[in-house]
Parts: C-alpha cells; structure tokens; sequence
C-alpha cells in the first residue's frame, strides 16, 4: 500500500528508529567487552539503559497512536553495525579498536540526533506535543551521549598522540 499521509511516514520514521534501537541495544553489550577505559565502559553500560528506556518510549509513543511498529530493518543502523563487523576483520590491536569504537559511536550518535530531531518535528507538525515531549527525552540522551563520546574521542587522540611521540 502506498505511502500517501504524514502520518504514514510518521510512523515507518517511528518504526525505523525502535528497528534502530534494537540493533544499538544488542551492540552495546559488545562495545562494553572491548572498552579499555573503565570510564568508557560504565557509559556504554549507562547507554544501554538509556537506550532501554527509549524503546519504552517508542512503545509508549505507538501505543498513544494506537499503531503498532512496522516489521523493518534500520538499513542505517545495520550499515553501522557492518563498519564494526569490518574493523574487526583488520584485526585492531586493543587502543585501534577502542578508537575505532568512539568513532563508530559518534556516527551512531549523530544518525540518532538526526532521527529524533526529524521526528520531534513531525509529531509537532502533526499535533501530537504529548509525543514530540517523549521523543525530546530520547533526543537529550542521545545528545548528552554524543558529548561524552567527543570528550571519549579528545582524551584517547592525546593518549594516541603521546605514545606515538615517546616511540
């Protein structure tokens, strides 16, 4: 069936965000494991319940609207989900992998700022400010996460940068 309202798109752009979420949700476990840094390590665990509550969120936002999620994949997060695949198979050493986590989480991050952000403004658009609230909970956690993974990103270049100063 075609696509022909807002509210249509609205919620395939719902349902490609829990799709989303899912896909990060099974990750973090993963990025958990490989984090060197303690400090690292504790905020990829604090994302995942984070990232647990914004599914609720999803769930509640659907349940509001009286619809349920399209059965989708999140081509976006899944791709993410590759590039990590991929960089295990160059075979980091443990600091190349970590780094190559921060990055891969900065993308992750800033895709969902970009879909929150979308979608804050469809459901305003479409009149829903009871939704557009609860998507703006799932909007500060991503952006709060998006600054400790920069501060994650500075802190690791020093560290890479004065080891390779002291060789």
């Amino acid at each position: 069936m075609p696509m022909s309202t807002p509210r249509e798109l609205f919620i395939h752009e719902l349902s490609d965000a829990m799709s989303a979420e899912h896909i990060i949700h099974k990750m973090l476990p993963e990025l958990q494991k490989e984090a060197k840094h303690p400090e690292l390590k504790a905020a990829f665990k604090e994302h995942e319940q984070e990232t647990r509550q914004q599914v609720k969120n999803l769930e509640q936002i659907f349940k509001q609207l009286g619809e349920k999620p399209e059965e989708t994949v999140c081509h976006a997060a899944e791709g993410l989900k590759q590039e990590h695949d991929a960089l295990h198979e160059e075979e980091p050493s443990a600091e190349m992998l970590e780094m190559g986590n921060i990055a891969g989480a900065a993308k992750t991050e800033h895709y969902e700022i970009a879909t929150y952000t979308a979608l804050q403004q469809m459901a305003r658009d479409l009149g829903e400010g009871d939704i557009a609230k609860l998507l703006g909970e799932n909007l500060a956690q991503e952006k709060a996460m998006s600054k400790r993974i920069e501060g994650f990103a500075k802190q690791l270049g020093k560290e890479a940068k004065a080891a390779a100063a002291a060789d």
